[in-house]
């Protein structure tokens, strides 16, 4: 009796359960022929259901809910949705077929005009020039280092330390080098902020981005400068026996340097060791020779006119810079810095809205 009644309560509850939501159907019914089209109530539909989405959904409805936003007047809320569409989700969702044909093309063409001019960086990092990592450390850390943007547009960009403006100007779609001072990150172990900042009309994507730099002391490549001797004499004034004066001085002298020199040959040689005053230069070539000849000489022609070939360029997270300098003891080290590139927050802004004041009459 207990297990019939178990099994009768579950039927119930699986029958009193709520049918899943067509929401690709409930969405177009906003934008039926025979009313006037909601975007309010389209918008408001979509804020209840796209949490609950599947993710090949998501993409589809983030677009849609920039495209209404838009049609709102609600920019703020349009940079976000529009933000999340291309760097969340990556432009993905394009599936609108269930939506009536006007209201179709009017949300692709919305889409792909945003496509050809939003700021979207497809790849950035630090310039690595292609093949073999530098294993020996330069005499000093380098004075700049190149952050490389690979721009899917053209775009306005600035970047700031702080508040104040380092570089600005134009990034043109493809690879893009953006040169960095360098002095200030191989001081000491630090993370340093910077903003990366886009605009595309009204739009400013804001990108705050982190270098961080650690450092690892590899021990000592040579010792300081000996120091330079010196020997103490002392300056004494007699007026007969008395003593007028005495003074005490240092006269430094610089220490002798041991510099093995090979002893003398007993030959006159001005011009050095194989010299020869009458080179022996063959007047003549084995006829069976010749063409071998020619063919090396057509080979030497070719050489000349190929261009080398240049090396890939990489963009990275992470390069390791090696590089000498002193300790507090005078001594040479060697340091080996991890410049690694982070992003710690990404905002989505309207250019017409950031100079106003922030409003109070918001719910």
């Amino acid at each position: 009796m207990i297990k019939r009644t178990a099994c009768l309560a579950l039927l119930a509850t699986l029958g009193a359960a709520q049918p899943v939501v067509d929401w690709q159907a409930e969405l177009a019914g906003f934008f039926g022929e025979e009313k006037a089209v909601d975007y309010r109530g389209a918008l408001d539909f979509l804020t209840g259901q796209i949490d609950s989405l599947t993710d090949e959904d998501k993409p589809v409805a983030c677009g849609m809910m920039a495209y209404l936003h838009g049609q709102l007047g609600n920019r703020e809320n349009e940079y976000q949705r529009l933000g999340e569409y291309f760097e969340k989700f990556g432009a993905a969702g394009m599936g609108y077929s269930f939506l009536p044909l006007s209201t179709r093309n009017s949300v692709l063409r919305y889409l792909r005009d945003w496509q050809l001019r939003y700021p979207w960086v497809l790849k950035i990092g630090f310039v690595s020039p292609g093949g073999p990592a530098q294993t020996s450390p330069s005499a000093n850390p380098p004075e700049r280092v190149l952050l490389g943007v690979e721009m899917a547009s053209d775009v306005y960009y600035k970047l700031m330390d702080g508040k104040e403006t380092i570089k600005g100007g134009q990034l043109h779609r493809g690879f893009n080098s953006v040169s960095l001072q360098a002095k200030k990150l191989f001081r000491e172990p630090a993370a340093f902020p910077y903003v990366l900042e886009f605009k595309a009309g009204d739009l400013i994507v804001r990108r705050e981005l982190i270098i961080g730099v650690q450092m690892d002391f590899l021990g000592l490549l040579g010792k300081p400068a000996e120091g330079m001797g010196s020997d103490d004499y002392i300056l004494e004034m007699f007026f007969g026996q008395e003593l007028l004066a005495s003074s005490r001085k240092t006269m430094i002298t610089a220490q002798e340097l041991g510099i093995e020199v090979p002893p003398p040959s007993g030959k006159y040689d001005p011009f050095g060791p194989g010299y020869q005053n009458k080179p022996r230069i063959p007047n003549s070539i084995p006829i069976m020779a010749i063409p071998a000849a020619i063919l090396e000489a057509i080979k030497a022609l070719k050489k000349k006119d190929e261009v080398e070939p240049v090396l890939p360029v990489e963009l990275k997270a992470e390069i390791v810079v090696p590089f000498t300098r002193l300790n507090a003891a005078g001594d040479i080290i060697e340091v080996r810095a991890r410049v690694s590139l982070g992003l710690r927050e990404i905002r989505f802004l309207s250019y017409s809205l950031t100079g106003l004041p922030a409003r109070t009459d918001l719910p």
